[in-house]
């Protein structure tokens, strides 16, 4: 695959820098010589952006890497979509194993949910670490960057598991309410506060949070 090698034979004739260029993508000069060097790939975004630089057409860039590009962009995003729902997973199981404990009848099996947690906490942790490389790398602020790039690079699939998936990331800041809401249920539950009272304020009390997080997530992404 030589894009990189075409990105950087377009930037040399045109007389241009890595700064020039990365500043007309808004990405930094490492990631440019990251794309020159073969090792990253320019998102879609970014090759518009580059073509726009070069007054040139996607189609030239990517030459026939095409249909490979694609795959890779699919191949990167399951694997990254697999993390972030294993990452939900953890954090939903930690939460619901600090309840059991809260409640557990003796302090052997207080401390079986102990470690049970301290394991899915582990998880977590080595989840986070590519969770990280990748909203880096691909410049991903908001849960609504991550889920605009995976809708935008995952292949349209008819399959059910896959419509499933792409209607979640289409209603994220949804989903993550109701998770929110759940967690925070869960919570007064364990402490013995839950009442219909409590329940009330805390579902509107989080409806609140989440509509000032759309917007500024709305203000993030001008």
């Amino acid at each position: 695959m030589e894009i990189g090698t075409r990105i950087r034979e377009h930037r040399q004739a045109n007389g241009m820098k890595q700064e020039a260029l990365a500043a007309a993508c808004k990405v930094s000069r490492q990631t440019v010589s990251n794309w020159e060097r073969n090792r990253t790939l320019p998102d879609i975004a970014s090759l518009k952006a580059i073509a726009t630089a070069f007054d040139t057409s996607v189609d030239a860039l990517i030459g026939n890497d095409a249909p490979h590009i694609i795959e890779l962009f699919d191949a990167d995003s399951r694997r990254f979509l697999a993390i972030f729902f294993l990452m939900q997973v953890c954090w939903v199981s930690s939460s619901l194993l600090r309840l059991f404990a809260a409640n557990a009848p003796n302090h052997e099996e207080e401390l079986s949910i102990a470690v049970a947690e301290a394991f899915m906490l582990g998880i977590w942790i080595m989840s986070f670490i590519p969770y990280l490389r990748y909203t880096r790398r691909n410049g991903l602020k908001t849960i609504g960057d991550i889920s605009a790039r995976l809708l935008e690079h995952m292949q349209q699939e008819k399959s059910l598991g896959m419509r499933l998936t792409r209607s979640i990331l289409s209603h994220t800041h949804v989903w993550n309410w109701l998770l929110c809401d759940a967690m925070m249920l869960i919570a007064l539950a364990g402490a013995g506060w839950l009442t219909p009272l409590s329940a009330i304020v805390t579902i509107a009390a989080s409806s609140l949070i989440a509509v000032i997080g759309r917007h500024a997530d709305r203000w993030l992404n001008r």
